[in-house]
Formats: C-alpha cells, sequence, structure tokens
C-alpha cells in the first residue's frame, strides 16, 4: 500500500516551496500582474484542498452481516462491537491514523429532555391519558414518576407487532442509563476522549441501549497500515433494521462516500434488504466503487463443495441485481481469530475452535485466498479513488504553476538581454497575441454566463414539475399512498372503555407514522436524490458541450501567442492540454428529504413525523374523548368506531397538509440552495479554468520594456539568482512528475 501520509506530505511541501518562490519573485511583478495573481489563486485552491483529503469507505450490508466483525479483521484486533440499535442512530467512523484514541458526544440536557417528553406524549396517548407538564430527567420525581410509568405499560398492545416500541424503548434507556451517564451530560453537547489505553470503553456506549441512547455521535483512530492512511470506515448500522432512521442515516452518509464496501452473510444471502440498499447505491452511482465480500461461517459447511454451491447461488443471485459484481469469499472471523492468535491474545475457547477450523485445510486456505484477492482489489480501488477525487485537481494546479513559473523565469531572461528597438517590435506581436487569448477567454466567459442563466431557468421548471403539489411524482404518489392506506379493523373488545377505544386509534398513529417514515426513507428520500443526481449530470454535460468549443479556440490562440515567443528563443513547458480538463467537481450534495423534515433535531426516536400535530391530535383525541362520553347510546362500541374513523380521516388530512407545506419548503431549498448552487460553482468552475489557462502564460511585457529602459533590476534578477529559482523549479516539477507516476495520474 502507498504511503498516503507521505503523498499528504509531499505535495504539502511542494506547495510550500512554490509558496515561497511566488514570495521572492513578486517584486518583479507590478501589482496587476495577470500571470502572478494566477499562481496565488492556484496555490489557495490547492492549499484548500489539501485540508481534507480524507476517502471515505462506508461499510454496508443487512443486520447480523458481520459488519463490526469484518472492520475488526482489517485491524486484527477484536475491538468494535455492536449490540445497541432499536433506538439508537449513529455511524461508527473509523479514522486511520498512526495512534489509537477516540471519542463519543454526548447529547445536551436539553435533546435529551426533547426526545423524553416527546416519547412520553405517544405513550401517554397510547394509555388513554393527557400528558403532564414537562419533565426533567434531572429531577428525582420526574424518574420516580416515569419509573413508575414503564412499570404499569402494558405490553398486550404490542404482542405479535414486528417492533418494540420504540417511544418505552427510548424512556427505559434513558432511565437505565442515568446513574452511570447523567454526570456527563451538560447544557451543551460533551465529548469524551479516550486514549489507547482506555479506548475499548467506547464498547460500553455501543452494546448497552441504555447508554448508546445518551450518544450524538463518536469517532475512532486506528492504525490499518496495510489500508494507509487518511482513511475513514464507516461502521452504517444495518439496512433492514427495524428503526427507518437508520437507512436515513445511511443513505446521508454514501452521499459523501467514495468507495462501498458491501457485506452479505452466508447464513442468508440475498435478502430484501439487499434489493433496497443496492437500489440506493446504483441511484448514487456508487457500484463500480462497490466490493461485495461473502462472509463465510465456517461452522455452517461440512466440506468445500457446500460452501462453492453457496458462493455460486449468492454470485448468481447478486448478478441479477448488479451484473458486474464480484463476490469475495472468505471468513471475517477466521481471519481476525488468526491474527489475534499471532500475537498469543486468543481465549481457550476461541483457540479451540480457530483449531477446529484448521482441520478443514481446503476451506481455510480457501478463505485466506478470498481474503488475499479482496485486500489487494481494495488497495487498488483506494488508491485509484484517492487519485481520481482527490489528488488529480491537486496535481494539476501545482504543474501548472510550476511549468509557468519556469516559462516566466525564462522569459524574462531572455527578453532582457534583447536591445531595445528589438523588444518593441516583440512587444508589438505579444500584446496582439495576447489580446486574442484575452478576447477568446472573455467570450467564453460571456458565453458560459449565459447558459448558466438559461440552465438555471431549466432547472427552475424541472424543479416546479417534479415537486408539482397536484401532478408531481413523488408527491402525487406520497399522497394516494396516504390516503390508501387500510386501517386494521377497529378492535370492538378494546372499545367498552374510552382509554381502550383510545388504544386503538394510538395503534393507527402509531403503524400509520411508522409506514410513512419507511415511504419518505425508502422511498421519497432515494427518488428525489435520483432526480438530482440526474440534474446533476444535464447541468454538467451542457456547460462541458459548450466549454468544449471554446476550449479549441482558446487553445489555437494560445499555440499562436506561444508560438510567436518560441520564434524568438524562448522554450516554454506550459502548453493547453488538446481535450478540456473537468473543473473540480462541487462537493454540494442533495438535501434529503427526511432530513428537512427532521430538521427540529428530534431525531434519537427513530420517528420522523411526531411534529406532523403531535399536540394537536393530543387535543383532538381528548376531544373525541368528551364527544363520546356525551353520545347518550347504548352502542358504545359503534360510537367509538364511528368517532374511530373520523379520527383516522382527519390524521390522514393533517398530515397531508403538513406534507405539502413541507415539500413546498422542501423545493425551493433544493431549487436555490443545491441545483442552483451546483450550477454556479460548476460554471464558475469552468471560467476559472480557463482563466488560468490563460494567466498563466501571459507575459507583462510592457513592465519588462519599462526594467529595460531604466536597467533597474533587482538582486534576484541577476542571472545567478534566476537560475537557482530555476533550479528549484525543475526539482518540483521532477517531483510532481513522479508524484503522478506513483497515483496512476
Amino acid at each position: 500500500m502507498r504511503n498516503n501520509h507521505k503523498e499528504q506530505a509531499s505535495l504539502e511541501n511542494l506547495t510550500h516551496i512554490l509558496e515561497t518562490l511566488i514570495a521572492e519573485l513578486s517584486p518583479l511583478f507590478p501589482d496587476d500582474s495577470a500571470q502572478l495573481s494566477s499562481w496565488r489563486r492556484s496555490i489557495e485552491a490547492v492549499s484548500e484542498s489539501l485540508q481534507d483529503q480524507t476517502l471515505r469507505i462506508a461499510v454496508v450490508g443487512p443486520v447480523k452481516a458481520g459488519k463490526s466483525t469484518f472492520i475488526n479483521a482489517m485491524q486484527g484486533r477484536d475491538l468494535l462491537k455492536r449490540g445497541a440499535g432499536i433506538i439508537t442512530a449513529f455511524i461508527t467512523r473509523i479514522r486511520l491514523g498512526s495512534e489509537e484514541k477516540g471519542w463519543v458526544e454526548i447529547k445536551s440536557w436539553e435533546e435529551i429532555n426533547a426526545e423524553v417528553n416527546e416519547a412520553l406524549s405517544m405513550v401517554a396517548l397510547q394509555r388513554g391519558s393527557e400528558r403532564a407538564e414537562p419533565i426533567d430527567l434531572r429531577r428525582d420525581e420526574d424518574r420516580i414518576n416515569l419509573q413508575q410509568l414503564m412499570q404499569e405499560v402494558s405490553p398486550e398492545n404490542f404482542v405479535g407487532r414486528e417492533t418494540f416500541e420504540p417511544n418505552i424503548v427510548l424512556i427505559n434507556g434513558y432511565l437505565n442509563g442515568y446513574s452511570e451517564l447523567s454526570g456527563h451530560v451538560r447544557g451543551e453537547p460533551v465529548r469524551m476522549e479516550f486514549t489507547a489505553e482506555e479506548l475499548e470503553k467506547h464498547q460500553d456506549f455501543v452494546s448497552q441501549e441504555s447508554q448508546a441512547v445518551y450518544l450524538r455521535d463518536m469517532e475512532l483512530e486506528l492504525p490499518i497500515s496495510w489500508l494507509g492512511e487518511m482513511v475513514e470506515l464507516g461502521d452504517c448500522q444495518g439496512s433492514d433494521s427495524p428503526n427507518p432512521l437508520h437507512f436515513a442515516m445511511l443513505q446521508e452518509y454514501l452521499l459523501s462516500s467514495h468507495c462501498i464496501l458491501y457485506l452479505i452473510s452466508n447464513r442468508v444471502g440475498i435478502r430484501q434488504a439487499d434489493l433496497k440498499l443496492l437500489e440506493a447505491i446504483k441511484i448514487l452511482r456508487l457500484l463500480p466503487q462497490t466490493l461485495f465480500v461473502l462472509n463465510v461461517d465456517l461452522d455452517e459447511h461440512d466440506d468445500m463443495e457446500s460452501l462453492k454451491r453457496l458462493e455460486e447461488r449468492v454470485g448468481a443471485e447478486l448478478r441479477l441485481l448488479a451484473p458486474e459484481a464480484k463476490i469475495y469469499s472468505f471468513s471475517a472471523l477466521f481471519q481476525l481469530l488468526a491474527e489475534v492468535n499471532s500475537r498469543d491474545e486468543l481465549s481457550p475457547r476461541e483457540g479451540k475452535r480457530l483449531e477446529g477450523w484448521h482441520e478443514e485445510e481446503e476451506m481455510v486456505e480457501f478463505s485466506q485466498r478470498g481474503y488475499e484477492l479482496f485486500c489487494n482489489d481494495l488497495k487498488n480501488l483506494v488508491n485509484r479513488q484517492r487519485s481520481r477525487a482527490l489528488y488529480g485537481g491537486v496535481l494539476s494546479h501545482l504543474q501548472r504553476v510550476t511549468r509557468s513559473m519556469k516559462d516566466s523565469v525564462n522569459t524574462r531572461k531572455r527578453l532582457l538581454s534583447k536591445d531595445q528597438e528589438e523588444l518593441k517590435a516583440l512587444a508589438d506581436e505579444i500584446k496582439m497575441r495576447q489580446q486574442s487569448v484575452k478576447a477568446a477567454i472573455g467570450t467564453v466567459e460571456h458565453t458560459l454566463d449565459g447558459l448558466r442563466n438559461s440552465l438555471k431557468e431549466q432547472v427552475r421548471s424541472a424543479v416546479d414539475s417534479y415537486f408539482d403539489t397536484k401532478y408531481g411524482p413523488v408527491i402525487n404518489d406520497t399522497m394516494q399512498m396516504i390516503e390508501r392506506y387500510q386501517v386494521a379493523s377497529f378492535n370492538k373488545t378494546k372499545a367498552e372503555e374510552t382509554k381502550k377505544w383510545l388504544a386503538n386509534l394510538y395503534l393507527f398513529y402509531h403503524d400509520f407514522r411508522q409506514m410513512l417514515s419507511r415511504h419518505i426513507i425508502d422511498k421519497v428520500n432515494l427518488r428525489i436524490i435520483d432526480f438530482a443526481k440526474s440534474e446533476e449530470e444535464l447541468i454538467e454535460n451542457k456547460l462541458m458541450e459548450a466549454a468544449a468549443g471554446y476550449w479549441d479556440l482558446m487553445g489555437q490562440a494560445l499555440r499562436q501567442y506561444q508560438q510567436t515567443l518560441t520564434e524568438s528563443g524562448l522554450t516554454l513547458s506550459l502548453v493547453a492540454p488538446e481535450t478540456l480538463p473537468e473543473p473540480r467537481r462541487p462537493t454540494i450534495a442533495p438535501p434529503p428529504f427526511s432530513a428537512f423534515l427532521q430538521r427540529s433535531g428530534a431525531l434519537g426516536r427513530g420517528s420522523i413525523l411526531l411534529r406532523f400535530g403531535l399536540r394537536r391530535l393530543g387535543q383532538v383525541f381528548s376531544g373525541f374523548k368528551s364527544r363520546v362520553l356525551r353520545r347518550k347510546t347504548t352502542d358504545t362500541a359503534g360510537s367509538n368506531e364511528e368517532v374511530f374513523r373520523e379520527a383516522v380521516a382527519l390524521v390522514k388530512k393533517e398530515t397531508q397538509k403538513e406534507l405539502l407545506t413541507s415539500f413546498k419548503d422542501y423545493r425551493q431549498n433544493f431549487k436555490f440552495a443545491y441545483l442552483f448552487s451546483f450550477t454556479e460553482q460548476y460554471t464558475q468552475g469552468l471560467i476559472q479554468l480557463f482563466q488560468d489557462f490563460g494567466d498563466a502564460t501571459m507575459v507583462d511585457i510592457e513592465h519588462l520594456q519599462e526594467a529595460a529602459r531604466e536597467k533597474v533590476t533587482s538582486q534576484v534578477d541577476d542571472t545567478e539568482d534566476l537560475a537557482i529559482v530555476n533550479h528549484r523549479l525543475q526539482y518540483a516539477e521532477e517531483n510532481l512528475r513522479q508524484l503522478a507516476e506513483n497515483l496512476k495520474i
């Protein structure tokens, strides 16, 4: 594996060298020198790019696919553990570095109490009661009351349901973890940092729901020498988690990822959750950067034949979804235990398990070959992505500055050696050629400015159409889905008392909310992202197509200008590429619709719709209760069912109204803050590309004429000093060439 840290340091060192040389040469240029400005501009862009060269790798897959064990195998240490997950939603980020350390960030009291009170509102509705005054978990009396409430909550309403009641789990988690963590909570989020010796303490937070609920975020720094540094592994929640928020957070992390490691469990193979996750990866255009791992459980196979049959079956299923996919089959647990055993740190029980596996030599060799092949291909993928996505633009800037500075030094020496008449005649020719280059750049700028405005109008029309409240596909489908949502039959056995009747209504609201949460995250988010990516590609293609023709025009003007200099005995190294280089792509990402709805900050419960009329719903329930009690009829169950149906219709209607408002707000944010900004940044990047190549060649001939007339030269202008500068530039150029070879750019 290449030493990424060394390459980063080399780039930073070369940037510093060029920055120093620019400062040394700047007295030779007028303040408004286009050439000097282009160098400074490029160095600033490089410094900004080098601030964060982290390559992000998302480790994904369904629940129990072995993601944490897999990352442990990569680092050869049994450090990551996963246990909590019903309510908690955060991604464990592992940054690869030279030392071991980490931190967890704990929520503030304001966040914690807000989550507890909203969860309590739902529990109160479920029990047919109204919520009392807001509670503060720091008060002894409030905690005692909450504990009594949790003991009284009957599980009968949730028998046979597919998930635990998240609000009850959340409140219990905060109560159970209070004694351990309350002393660490403050008015603002707090970070607890771990040294290498304390690092395993992070396990308490991720393996116990009672502590995990208190967390906002966490990060570990670990060395994985064979993968290099400046890499981040994201240990993502299972794509089939019962908590919809987990998939929303996974989508958000994938939007900023460069590569994906996709784990498939050999116990179940490809399942429904994989269809959803693979569709998301396709929409994000990340399938070519995805490596698929079949995580083999060696205990499940008696011989190689059964293992190979499994690999063939999973491969056939996967290729139906991703035809170009390649599967790497190995046991992450075997690789982990073998590595731990090499350091004599294996427990006797694990030692016996490893010894038993070694008796199956063929399967062990199969696993080892698969792991070696995977590691090799992962290193190659990381190198390619780092070169393309992170270093390509940096190198091109530094190479352009280095060559331009060399040309400038040589040109200055050569032109100042000419006599006044000869220099004057050449100056007229140079000025004419420079005007042609500047005219070409001006034409490009004017054309791209016009195209940018035209594209913004097209984007406006496309976005308004896509998010049209009557005919927009996403909104229309969501409204129809709400309208068609079928409510389970009214349970008359629970309708004899008002409290039991309200339990019916609560169960509807709980299931309805869960269904709509999944729809927004699984469907709406991904469809919007797909639309966003298509619009990005359309904008990019139209701008590049328009700019390509003008690149030829500017290239022709540059070649004529440079030919004039060459005929005067100057050797130039900076030449514009024949084809238009791609500008640096804007890093802006489409905002997830679910995140837009969650901007109130109430994320921890895993419900994204609590803000939809919760207080109003409580008031409505209270009003319904009064109406039921006032009814003069013996058919209480019938009356309750009638009002229940009215309540269901009202909840649907109110939710549709809230969603329409949110879609309208989101449409404006999507249009102006995202796509308009993307268009603006991409256009400006293209214009800057033309300006940088043009300005880098602009010899300030008038300034040189003035220097020649007055015979004024600074110390650095002496032949000896310019030779030293030139030597340092040659050193930089050679190092950049070597880096480009290493990075395969």
